[in-house]
């Protein structure tokens, strides 16, 4: 479901341009405090991305950046704020782009923004792939023998790290298309499933390859498949989903994306953009992209207008087929 990466050259260059003063000098796109805002609690993995986003803003985009976290309805509470934040530019929401492609469809009532209308696409910073992973103890050594042992069982469970993700959709297709029966159990957030999979208490965990790359390096869990039309650089003995059996199911996603609320003006969309992919090109940002198992990847705002438009019409579809019905 990924859109393949464009040109990152083309966007440095751009920005580039865009930072540099008439004397020379590099100048800020605007004269006060920036607030970058974020859905997600201190130490989440966005918010660490945010926190060093905003060290690399500052002086390039304004003169001071601030990281806001505003937790609540999984990372809606967040976008909603941003919505009704002036247009100035001193506002900027960075986020996981599903929160703008599938929140919308999977929780339509719940939902009061829209990703086209109510924003100004900027950049993505990078994107991160999916994993099916289960206790490193566990009988099945691949994701067609953990079906055959849910099968044989009579059913299995597992969990996304919160209903509605990415990881979800992609659980209930597998489930859908093997025959197996699974069963989502509902976290908030990666670590707590993650907990209740080392413990037992759950038997599939569907997550990140943030996570689950670390944690098999670890001995902790044991990686089934990952998601992605090739196989993981880091883990190349790891098959896809497409070779377990499952294309076409979401690749990866942009493991942050910023936005301005809708009505900022082209220039600052151009100024904010130029700070973030000469702050994704700087080692602070790279070492912790690598470190995360993100792929940097710098989208300009008409790419990443297409890729939400993609992924929206893709996950709507994936929402229709697997059946999924929001409990809220």
């Amino acid at each position: 479901m990924g859109i393949s990466s464009i040109g990152r050259r083309g966007a440095l260059a751009l920005g580039a341009a865009c930072l540099v003063a008439r004397h020379g000098r590099a100048a800020t796109a605007i004269d006060r405090t920036a607030r970058i805002v974020i859905g997600l609690p201190p130490g989440a993995g966005t918010d660490v991305l945010a926190r060093l986003l905003a060290e690399q803003l500052r002086g390039r985009y304004a003169p001071q950046v601030v990281v806001e976290n505003r937790p609540g309805a999984s990372v809606r509470l967040a976008v909603e704020h941003v919505k009704a934040s002036p247009p100035d530019g001193a506002t900027i929401l960075v986020t996981p782009l599903p929160v703008m492609t599938l929140t919308p469809v999977a929780f339509p009532r719940t939902t009061r923004y829209d990703p086209v209308a109510d924003f100004a696409p900027v950049a993505t910073l990078g994107t991160v792939r999916f994993c099916w992973m289960v206790r490193p103890d566990h009988p099945a050594q691949t994701l067609p023998s953990f079906l055959a042992w849910a099968k044989a069982k009579g059913g299995a469970s597992f969990a996304p790290p919160v209903l509605g993700a990415p990881q979800h959709m992609i659980g209930l297709a597998v489930s859908r298309l093997s025959g197996a029966p699974l069963t989502a159990v509902s976290y908030r957030g990666s670590g707590p499933a993650m907990q209740d999979l080392l413990a037992g208490q759950i038997d599939a965990f569907v997550g990140i390859t943030g996570d689950g790359v670390p944690a098999a390096r670890a001995g902790q869990v044991r990686l089934l498949a990952v998601s992605g039309a090739s196989r993981l650089a880091s883990l190349p003995d790891m098959p896809t989903l497409a070779e377990a059996g499952f294309p076409g199911l979401p690749e990866d996603e942009a493991a942050g994306a910023a936005f301005l609320p809708a009505g900022a003006s082209p220039a600052l969309v151009e100024s904010l953009h130029g700070a973030v992919a000469a702050a994704v090109e700087g080692p602070a940002l790279r070492e912790r992209l690598a470190a995360a198992e993100i792929a940097p990847l710098v989208l300009p705002p008409a790419a990443l207008a297409a890729r939400i438009r993609a992924e929206r019409e893709g996950y709507a579809e994936m929402v229709r087929a697997n059946g999924f019905k929001p409990e809220e």
